[in-house]
């Protein structure tokens, strides 16, 4: 195993153990409520639903890009914890893969959704992402932030956004050392 794959395999299992580590912590916090002789009024259900403290969210991505001149198949997913009513903290990690270089992304982040919206739930964000490259190719660090807005329908949700991302140590003419893209989502609450 070349040193590449070994720092990868250690990073992807550091983010592993963080990722698994803060959700067993945070959920340890979040059994923590008053006695039940203390809770005045219990609600139903928690008004924020799917964007409620203590839910837990997993994601799917599939898709296609382009980089280094080549289209990639895109392939990841990721896991988000609510740490409050609309503050979800997570991480992802996706593979550009079929063609060569592969490129493996690993990703932590945070986001506020603005859930006591009806319909229309704005959110912001931020990340840190570390891009592993294979080849010849450094591998690099960027960080960056979101924005957009998902529509909820019933249990269905749409999200439109724009990602920004800045790449650290840049000082590359080969490419932009900043990018903006678009970030579209589908999902089903039940």
């Amino acid at each position: 195993m070349n040193t590449k794959n070994t720092m990868l395999m250690i990073t992807l299992l550091a983010a592993l153990v963080f990722s698994l580590g803060s959700t067993v912590v945070l959920a340890q916090i979040s059994q923590n409520a008053p006695p039940e002789e203390d809770i005045r009024i219990a609600p139903l259900h928690n008004p924020a639903g799917p964007y409620a403290k203590g839910s837990k969210s997993v994601n799917i991505v599939g898709g296609m890009g382009s980089t280094l001149g080549q289209s990639y198949l895109i392939l990841g997913g990721g896991f988000s914890y609510y740490v409050a009513n609309g503050l979800a903290i997570g991480i992802s990690g996706e593979g550009w893969i079929l063609q060569d270089p592969t490129i493996w992304k690993i990703s932590p982040d945070i986001r506020y959704t603005f859930w006591k919206m009806d319909k229309i739930k704005p959110y912001v964000g931020a990340f840190y992402r570390r891009t592993y490259v294979g080849g010849d190719y450094e591998d690099y660090d960027s960080w960056g932030g979101r924005a957009g807005v998902a529509y909820r329908q019933g249990g269905s949700y749409v999200s439109l956004g724009v990602v920004h991302e800045e790449f650290m140590d840049c000082n590359s003419s080969l490419f932009d050392c900043n990018t903006t893209y678009p970030e579209i989502g589908f999902w089903f609450s039940f």
